[in-house]
């Protein structure tokens, strides 16, 4: 009789097994990390969570609202808008990056209110933070508990959580995956397989659609700062040349496969229209030496900010609270909505890899990405930044060297992770005490030096010696804010000593015995989470959403106008109590507005008082000025007379569309100062670059009707007894095609950012459309490579799942 087949242990018992050999803690539950995070997610934005708010951000309420809000809506009705007419004369939509576009999480606009979903996206991406630092740590093989704290420091940091304010969700985005584009980085470099670099380009592709290349770009030092470093191991562990050299090529394809194919449709339209089209060609790669550095090195961080990171409230920040506004930041820069700190904690155990010698290479990888992460934030404040801006491909395209912290932040946790799970194994060799020994020393006197510099604080020593040494050129104003600030800054050092010292504390009784394991790694999460959230409650905030676009009476007033059926734009003063976008969220075109990539050619058209200029204006189709009821008159006729708001009506506004006969061929150079000379009259005479194919007649007269207005494509019946011109008050750009009764024609630039075509004599049916090639291509490009990589997957996913079945103890892969 044949004896009871003994049932074969499951995949989950036998990782068990693993982890009690690894010495891993039998006392850790196995949902602990997802509990951990969770709670932390809903604790951090508890206000919100409950409420029916908006997570405020100044972005937020300046531009990020009303662009997530009018792409919701034009999506609901079935429209997908390559143009946005709304702002600066018209700019388009996917190439001047209207936010998180193609992002996935970008569905969560459709199906909710945009409000909501908004806020619900960066809840998410901090718990996600959580999650994937957790797992990340636990590739490089740190035990559970330390994995944990190290996640919990991350996501808590306000490094990322406090880019809420700004509005920075894009740079929010990049923050919390970067743990998991070095997870999958490592992952596939270190084990290889076709689909495990499929994998990286998926991430890749990611973080090319949170739209925030530049954080992306900077994530890709690291990944290659890694990649360099685990092939030099290979290596010298005798691997061959040849495979170390495939591994790098398998690496690159990923990064090429990820951010030119699958995010193709993110990347291709956008990059060239930065090269080429906005405004910060100007600044950038088309600025003089000295303008391209400034704008360069604009938003680093100064010693003022550097000292900030070990304690967070020394510089101060601008920011508005439920109970006021609140201006105390007396740095270098402009003024101050987030912080870069990444957490004491952290920065205090960033030596322990050393002091107990484990895993030191690594040790020195991420610590080396730390301290060149910093050196390159600190931009114009040392010297070392022109090597970076002179050899280094792309810095000249950015700005806010500051940005990059959160590399560094990634860094130092992982570099404190890794020295933390060295300690825990607790060497076996004769100096361990001594090291141990040490370590607490080295704690204890930056305790002591905490402890001083508090002293110092609490007397003002402290910052009359850092101006007097430091900040000698220390503006008035940035005087008075260090003043309204002495009492965070002495708050600040006071709570900066104790959490160092209830670390030292922590740590000295652990390795005593006295404290156990659990205790001292739970120790270190308490005391994480409180040094973090301190900082991060001061950038939270949660409003109504409708107290940034309220519906009043001139907004009604100027939509009754918009019902006639003649376009026309909205000129808002700059002391107008309105957000820059007002009129926009509210379906009103404006001649101005807040955007950022705006085109550079109508910049240079609208720049500095040439906006309020009547013929500038009357060129622009501005019919309506916007100002506040409490100022004089600009000297316009009133149109309406609100309660806090007046509007006045601009006579002589050209129509959108008129008819000339008369041109002038001007070099571009040239352009812009002969459409702004006294004597030129552009509703006769227009300007364009080259003159038209057809001979124009002498003195035409006709008229022009709109038939259809959408955002991606116009349609007007135009009447004309001579050969003429239409020229369209909206911006240029190449995309745009025009048929004149279905037949092709050239669309000409025109007034130096406008459009202009060549119309026959009689009655003809115009119609403008938006057709960008690239744009096609890159979105079949994004769809083919996406579908190949996933099926790469899902193939190598197959053949592992069959193997299994057959009872295969050996992993299948597509190689």
């Amino acid at each position: 009789m044949k004896g009871k087949r003994k049932p074969s242990k499951t995949s989950r018992s036998l990782q068990s097994d693993r982890e009690k050999a690894a010495g891993e803690p039998t006392w850790l539950p196995r949902w602990a990390p997802y509990a951990v995070f969770g709670v932390l997610s809903v604790f951090l934005f508890r206000e919100f969570i409950v409420s029916r708010g908006l997570l405020f951000g100044t972005d937020v309420a300046a531009l990020g609202y009303y662009a997530r809000y009018w792409y919701a809506e034009m999506v609901r009705a079935g429209t997908f808008p390559l143009w946005n007419p709304y702002l600066f004369s018209g700019l388009p939509f996917v190439d001047a990056m209207h936010g998180d576009i193609f992002y996935p999480t970008t569905v969560l606009k459709f199906v909710m209110p945009v409000h909501r979903a908004m806020g619900w996206k960066i809840v998410l991406h901090v718990f996600v933070a959580g999650l994937v630092t957790y797992g990340w740590l636990r590739h490089l093989k740190v035990g559970r508990a330390i994995a944990i704290w190290g996640a919990v420091a991350y996501m808590l940091a306000p490094v990322m959580v406090s880019l809420v304010y700004p509005g920075h969700d894009g740079k929010l985005f990049v923050t919390a995956l970067a743990p998991l584009a070095l997870w999958t980085t490592d992952w596939a470099i270190t084990r290889g397989g076709a689909w495990r670099f499929a994998t990286l380009a998926l991430v890749v592709a990611l973080l090319i659609f949170t739209a925030h290349m530049q954080l992306a770009y900077f994530l890709t030092w690291g990944m290659v700062a890694l990649v360099v470093f685990r092939l030099v191991q290979a290596r010298r562990s005798g691997q061959t040349a040849v495979r170390v050299a495939g591994r790098f090529g398998a690496f690159a394809l990923s990064g090429i496969v990820g951010a030119l194919a699958i995010g193709a449709v993110q990347l291709w339209a956008p990059a060239g229209y930065l090269r080429t089209y906005s405004q910060r060609v100007a600044k950038t790669t088309g600025a003089e030496e000295a303008r391209g550095y400034a704008y360069s090195t604009s938003w680093s961080l100064h010693l003022e900010e550097a000292f900030s990171l070990i304690v967070p409230e020394f510089v101060g920040a601008n920011v508005v609270t439920d109970e006021g506004r609140v201006d105390t930041y007396w740095g270098r820069n402009p003024f101050k909505l987030n912080h870069e700190y990444a957490g004491l904690i952290p920065l205090l155990l960033l030596p322990l890899a050393f002091v107990v010698r484990h895993r030191r290479g690594e040790a020195w990888l991420f610590t080396g990405i730390a301290v060149v992460s910093l050196v390159y934030a600190l931009g114009a404040t040392t010297p070392l930044f022109r090597l970076f801006y002179w050899l280094v491909p792309g810095v000249r395209q950015f700005r806010a060297p500051s940005s990059i912290m959160f590399l560094f932040a990634v860094a130092v946790v992982t570099a404190a992770a890794l020295g933390l799970e060295g300690a825990v194994q607790r060497g076996s060799d004769k100096d361990w005490a001594h090291r141990v020994r040490r370590f607490s020393l080295y704690l204890w006197i930056v305790t002591g030096v905490l402890l001083l510099l508090a002293v110092l604080g609490a007397t003002g020593a402290l910052t009359d010696l850092w101006v007097s040494i430091l900040y000698r050129d220390i503006e008035p104003v940035k005087a008075a804010a260090l003043q309204a600030n002495l009492l965070s800054i002495e708050t600040g050092l006071w709570l900066a000593a104790l959490f160092a010292g209830l670390t030292a504390g922590a740590w000295q009784l652990w390795t005593r015995g006295t404290l156990p394991e659990a205790a001292f790694v739970g120790a270190l999460v308490v005391l994480s989470v409180l040094d973090l959230t301190r900082v991060d409650s001061k950038f939270l905030r949660v409003i109504e959403p409708s107290l940034l676009y309220p519906k009043d009476d001139t907004t009604e007033f100027l939509l009754r106008q918009q019902q006639w059926g003649r376009p026309f734009r909205v000129l808002q003063l700059g002391d107008a109590p309105y957000g820059m976008n007002h009129f926009a969220f509210h379906g009103l075109e404006q001649a101005w507005g807040h955007h950022g990539n705006e085109l550079g050619r109508y910049l240079d058209l609208t720049q500095g008082r040439q906006l309020y200029s009547v013929r500038v204006l009357r060129l622009l189709n501005v019919r309506f000025v916007v100002g506040p009821s409490s100022a004089a008159s600009p000297g316009l006729p009133e149109a309406h007379r609100g309660r806090v708001s007046n509007v006045y009506e601009l006579p002589g506004a050209y129509p959108r569309a008129y008819l000339v006969s008369d041109f002038e061929v001007v070099p571009d150079s040239l352009a812009l100062e002969r459409l702004l000379a006294p004597e030129f009259n552009p509703r006769l005479t227009v300007v364009l670059e080259r003159a038209p194919d057809a001979e124009l007649g002498s003195d035409a007269t006709g008229s022009v009707d709109w038939v259809e207005r959408a955002v991606n494509s116009q349609t007007l019946r135009v009447e004309t007894d001579e050969p003429a011109l239409l020229v369209i008050s909206d911006n240029f750009y190449p995309a745009w095609k025009a048929w004149v009764d279905g037949v092709g024609t050239p669309v000409l630039r025109a007034n130096y950012t406008m459009r202009a075509i060549e119309v026959p004599s009689g009655s003809h049916e115009v119609r403008f459309e938006y057709h960008s090639r690239l744009l096609k291509a890159a979105f079949w490009t994004t769809l083919v490579s996406t579908l190949l990589v996933v099926g790469l997957i899902g193939l190598n996913l197959f053949l592992h799942w069959r193997a299994q079945g057959r009872g295969q103890t050996a992993e299948s892969s597509v190689e």
